[in-house]
């Protein structure tokens, strides 16, 4: 049987970065190597903790090589924990579920997750520190502003990091919030870059939260913060589609089936942090409210159009332009904010009228849930965008909108119009499931 090998990581002290090495059956090495910001010192996390969170990192980024020509066989040549073999399986089974599909290949896959066994690393004692330091990812959307907005009012202090791929990218992010943001930089091995373009190696989505879950428990084990926080959503649970009988969700590394394992993974290793979603209990609607009401001054900054980091070809941005007011995200996004956002307001947010545009009425029926799919997007519950263009359609300012009058018209085909009135109604006041810390919770109930 082929094998697709991960091999021991190395790190470049002198440059504070690490080397990651795959070997993989069809194409040979690849190489990445990711630089960490200089505060974040490697060489200063202890061993076995150091070892055992970059075998992590190992696993998760190797995700992006192994699609290149998937393998029955991912062996693991640096030690696994339980925990770690778990957060494997998990990673190139339903985290890869997207690429499986799209790309016409079976799933589940039949895979096997090889490697030599290693034991749980001694627990450290925790102490609920007075004033917690959090590192809190940051991708420029309303959840990124209403993560650090909580960890604000929870009186955590949070340092706002970025995964990057490119410089342009991290100046992107940085012209969508006030804050300094501290960036650490994946550097893609080129080879696998080129495979791709000219379709020699397969391409697809991957679990890219776990991925900078691991780097930015790295970050935070150098520089001794508490918490590693992301702002994963309630919705981020419901698949996309079904294969057969089998769910597929584009956004399985942010379920909270992978928060879970990401969890007992980094206990396994040794490290005393808390990883955990800031946005999991509440809904999308929560959020857009509490964005809106209580974090205005990121209204004017935010962006979740994918095409901010589009940077050749027709899909560029104009300069200044944080939004195309034409893709799903757009379309998603202004949905829940209009909920909360007179039209002119949204207008302004927005730099276009995106729920005026009769175009966008595709997306609008793809995220109410009413073609049988889910875009392959980070977007919400279909029945909680179905709540939202409901309201609205009672709404006299945004009722003759071609999108929301397009959709009104659909609805009662799949949903009974009085509980989309009733899941409104409830939306700023229903919890779910969570693994916060109690101090966090509390800013929620308020």
């Amino acid at each position: 049987m082929s094998e697709f090998r991960i091999l021991p990581p190395q790190l470049d002290a002198d440059a504070n970065a690490v080397r990651f090495a795959f070997d993989c059956p069809r194409f040979g090495r690849f190489e990445e190597t990711v630089r960490f910001a200089p505060h974040a010192r490697m060489d200063a996390i202890e061993e076995p903790v150091r070892s055992g969170l970059l075998t992590l990192a190992a696993v998760l980024i190797g995700t992006s090589y192994y699609k290149a020509a998937p393998s029955g066989r991912v062996s693991v040549e640096t030690p696994l924990t339980r925990a770690a073999r778990r957060l494997a399986e998990l990673a190139y089974g339903p985290g890869l579920g997207e690429f499986y599909v799209r790309n016409h290949l079976p799933y589940p896959p039949a895979l096997e997750i090889a490697g030599p066994q290693a034991l749980d690393a001694a627990s450290p004692v925790r102490i609920a520190p007075e004033r917690p330091r959090a590192a809190c990812a940051f991708g420029g959307g309303k959840d990124s502003h209403v993560a650090r907005a909580i960890l604000d009012a929870a009186g955590a202090v949070s340092e706002p990091v970025s995964v990057i791929l490119s410089p342009r990218v991290g100046e992107r992010l940085q012209s969508m919030t006030d804050a300094p943001l501290t960036l650490m930089t994946r550097v893609i091995d080129p080879r696998l870059i080129t495979l791709s373009r000219t379709g020699e190696a397969l391409n697809g989505h991957i679990p890219i939260t776990g991925i900078n879950s691991c780097l930015l428990a790295l970050h935070a084990a150098a520089c001794g913060q508490d918490w590693v926080v992301f702002a994963n959503e309630r919705a981020a649970s419901e698949p996309t589609m079904q294969a057969g009988c089998h769910p597929v969700s584009h956004q399985f590394s942010k379920s909270l089936e992978f928060e879970d394992a990401l969890r007992a993974a980094f206990a396994a290793a040794g490290a005393g942090l808390d990883y955990f979603s800031v946005l999991r209990p509440v809904s999308e609607l929560w959020t857009a409210h509490y964005l809106a009401r209580r974090a205005p001054a990121a209204l004017d900054v935010f962006a979740s159009c994918n095409r901010n980091f589009v940077f050749a070809g027709e899909a560029v941005l104009a300069d200044g332009q944080r939004w195309c007011g034409k893709c799903s995200k757009c379309v998603y996004t202004g949905v829940l904010m209009a909920c909360w956002l007179t039209p002119e307001r949204h207008e302004d947010v927005f730099q276009s009228r995106p729920l005026h545009d009769p175009a966008n009425l595709d997306h609008a029926l793809d995220i109410a849930g009413l073609t049988g799919a889910k875009p392959w997007e980070c977007v919400g519950e279909a029945r909680e965008v179905a709540a939202a263009l409901h309201h609205l359609a009672s709404d006299p300012a945004w009722a003759d909108a071609p999108v929301i009058a397009g959709v009104n018209d659909q609805l009662g085909q799949r949903w009974d119009l009085a509980e989309l009135a009733a899941t409104f109604a409830g939306a700023l006041d229903a919890r779910s499931v969570h693994r916060m810390p109690p101090r966090i919770a509390a800013v929620l109930q308020t």
